[in-house]
């Protein structure tokens, strides 16, 4: 288990060691039993319980999985493993807004090993596609300001080196930022959320999101905010996983959102934004599992070019 998750107490430490390779090895029953054996020597442990509730879920035991994860909530309020999702997932309920706490810290975890593990291991292809679809609609263009939602480690801005003058990068992460900041890529980095980061960026004439929207259920806010700070003449680009047509946006099991593309169409029109291309395309990996994803281009003007998908 990782330091930064000990219960403090050696012997339930080492439990939860022993619950995680039975995990690992696909018994998810008794990685859950042996997950409560530890908790029953630190009964307010919120790591334990978060992955006692991850194993009871994968074993089918749904209620057992409720009642774990809403002790993570009772352990820790401010929901940095993601509880919320994962009660909300197993009740069928959608979440609408961020859960900043959780994505903080998952990619504060994350850094060091995301770069190596999104792009080698997982095929990840956003950046780059991206970037060929912002080219397409703005060809030989070099814009003057654009902001980076999500920046990350800098993949985005690495593949858009060229592109803009100036770049802001955004993000919750401190060590996402730290990461980005030894690239030299942006002129700023900001630690905000996505609202705030724009609001303190200030205008722009290109703002991209590169799977950032997976960790937000509603997009009417950030669009809005988008239409706010964008220029007349600038471009949006951005990602999200698609989701059934039948809905606007459905939490998954991955505790990321996808989204449909009538809804994103649906989201761009009602903060005033234009949509100029969009593409569907496999994203990344999951496992075996290829991962379908839409790739948008909007703005306040212009024409619809293509729509693949």
């Amino acid at each position: 288990m990782h330091s930064n998750l000990s219960s403090g107490n050696l012997v339930a430490d080492k439990r939860a060691d022993y619950a995680r390779m039975l995990g690992e090895s696909g018994d998810f029953q008794a990685a859950a039993e042996v997950m409560q054996q530890a908790l029953e020597l630190v009964p307010d442990w919120a790591a334990g319980w978060f992955q006692a509730g991850v194993y009871f879920e994968k074993s089918g035991h749904n209620e057992r999985a409720l009642h774990a994860f809403y002790k993570v909530l009772i352990a820790s309020p401010e929901d940095k493993f993601g509880a919320r999702l994962k009660l909300a997932y197993l009740q069928g309920e959608n979440v609408k807004f961020s859960q900043t706490a959780y994505v903080e810290a998952l990619f504060d975890d994350y850094a060091e090993k995301f770069d190596q593990s999104l792009v080698e291991k997982l095929g990840y292809r956003v950046p780059e596609l991206l970037a060929q679809m912002v080219e397409h609609n703005s060809p030989s263009r070099t814009f003057k300001h654009c902001i980076d939602l999500g920046c990350g480690t800098g993949l985005m801005a690495q593949a858009l080196r060229n592109k803009s003058r100036h770049k802001t990068g955004v993000d919750l992460s401190a060590a996402m930022l730290a990461k980005a900041e030894s690239k030299k890529l942006y002129s700023k980095l900001l630690k905000a959320d996505l609202i705030e980061g724009m609001a303190i960026a200030g205008p722009s004439d290109l703002i991209v999101a590169a799977d950032v929207f997976m960790y937000l259920g509603s997009l009417h806010s950030v669009m809005e905010m988008v239409a706010l700070h964008l220029s007349q003449d600038g471009l949006f680009a951005f990602s999200v996983e698609m989701g059934d047509p039948g809905s606007d946006y459905q939490l998954r099991a991955s505790m990321r959102h996808a989204h449909s593309e009538a809804y994103v169409a649906q989201s761009l029109e009602s903060a005033g934004l234009m949509l100029r291309e969009m593409r569907s395309e496999t994203i990344r990996m999951d496992g075996r599992n290829a991962i379908e994803g839409l790739l948008v281009v909007a703005g306040k003007s212009g024409l619809l070019l293509n729509t693949d998908g």
